[in-house]
């Protein structure tokens, strides 16, 4: 039918619509989307849509998109035979429902977020069965020693043969990083570089910046497991301390286990640091901005690793739009986005020495200084961030494709 609009598929592991990193990088290739003439349908793996968005009896609504729980990540409470068979076969579920969707709305491409062998071979012979074009969304390539099992676990295993083999057959790829991006150029596959991002629009960001507290605030938000050098900023922090400087710190996002953890059970460190750390947990996502935007700068510091370079921060993002200059190491595109000095403090590496030696250039820099990396940081996010930078380039690659 003449006029009718072409329909895109966002399904994988995502926690759509707030549940993750993942479900915010995918609302922005959503936005791009719809933006260009595409209607856009989300089924990530989470568990259920959320009460609010409910607008009919199996259908949730969020921002205009429409969007159908897939609940795929069902590995608690279950033993350790059939979850090992649920890893494998993760995602393989939403076909099903993906056969129902296609036989009463047209598909015209599916936009896959990650997903391991089973669930991306069968969806791959699908789209060819159903001449639909099929996209990967790539954004991360984990080291073996950091998954379940070790370098030569399933989990690695998995993973390498998707990277290497799979996403290549597949062909036509959405990179958020270079380093992702020139491997599969080398491949042959057909490439789109888009890195996180966010619509700054949206009035999250646009609300005002509270007045600057006397001491130097810094932010930290998600989880840092193994990939975050957490401990490091706060063994600084207290090496600061000792010297008579005064430091806030706000962590969002980490539960008081996590940080424990992330601390090796330093519980004495924590203790002398109780009144310039602010445990605030968990949040709603739309509570992030507001938070983001009493801090000077975030911190972001990262292990020399393959899953850092590959991979793009969110939090870094969220941090530019919220006017937030960021003190970091360089890993990945990082360097590309931001300048020592002017967006943010870059350090020579990630080690102990490093991040104090950042740190306290960021406690001698003036109060007009930090003024100007906050602009800078939020011209930044406007040029290389915002959806909208991104549909002349998305619209092209969508009609390239297969």
């Amino acid at each position: 039918m003449p006029g009718l609009k072409k329909r895109v598929v966002v399904m994988g592991a995502f926690r759509f619509p707030e549940g993750d990193a993942a479900a915010a990088r995918v609302l922005g290739i959503g936005k791009a989307l719809r933006q260009i003439g595409y209607d856009v349908d989300f089924a990530g793996w989470e568990e259920r849509g959320r009460t609010q968005d409910r607008c009919g009896e199996e259908e949730f609504s969020y921002q205009g998109f429409r969007y159908f729980s897939q609940n795929q990540f069902r590995l608690k409470k279950i033993n350790p035979v059939f979850r090992f068979f649920k890893y494998l076969t993760m995602g393989v579920g939403a076909l099903s429902w993906l056969q129902k969707h296609s036989k009463l709305n047209r598909v015209d491409a599916i936009i896959s977020y990650h997903g391991g062998i089973a669930y991306l071979s069968l969806l791959k012979l699908f789209c060819w069965k159903k001449s639909i074009k099929l996209i990967v969304d790539c954004t991360e390539w984990y080291d073996g020693s950091s998954l379940p099992g070790g370098k030569w676990g399933i989990a690695a295993i998995e993973s390498e043969l998707r990277m290497r083999l799979l996403n290549p057959w597949i062909g036509q790829i959405i990179s958020i990083s270079h380093f992702l991006g020139d491997f599969y150029k080398k491949r042959n596959c057909k490439i789109f570089l888009l890195p996180p991002t966010i619509d700054l629009r949206d009035s999250k960001w646009i609300s005002e910046r509270q007045a600057a507290p006397p001491e130097l605030r810094l932010v930290y938000a998600g989880v840092p497991g193994k990939k975050d050098l957490l401990y490091s900023v706060l063994l600084c922090l207290d090496t600061l301390r000792a010297e008579g400087c005064r430091i806030i710190l706000d962590l969002i996002g980490p539960t008081d286990e996590e940080i424990l953890i992330c601390v090796n059970g330093d519980e004495k460190l924590l203790h002398r640091l109780r009144d310039q750390i602010n445990f605030h947990g968990r949040i709603d996502q739309s509570r992030v901005p507001a938070l983001l935007k009493q801090a000077d700068f975030s911190v972001l510091f990262r292990p020399q690793r393959r899953s850092s370079n590959a991979g793009f921060s969110t939090k870094l993002v969220e941090s530019l739009a919220a006017g937030v200059p960021v003190i970091a190491n360089v890993t990945g595109d990082i360097a590309v986005y931001i300048k020592d000095g002017k967006e943010g403090i870059l350090v020579a590496d990630e080690s102990y020495d490093s991040i104090l030696a950042g740190l306290r250039y960021a406690l001698s820099l003036e109060k007009n200084a930090l003024f100007e990396m906050r602009e800078a940081a939020k011209q930044c996010a406007e040029r290389n961030f915002n959806y909208e930078v991104y549909c002349g380039g998305l619209q092209k690659f969508m009609e390239d494709c297969r």
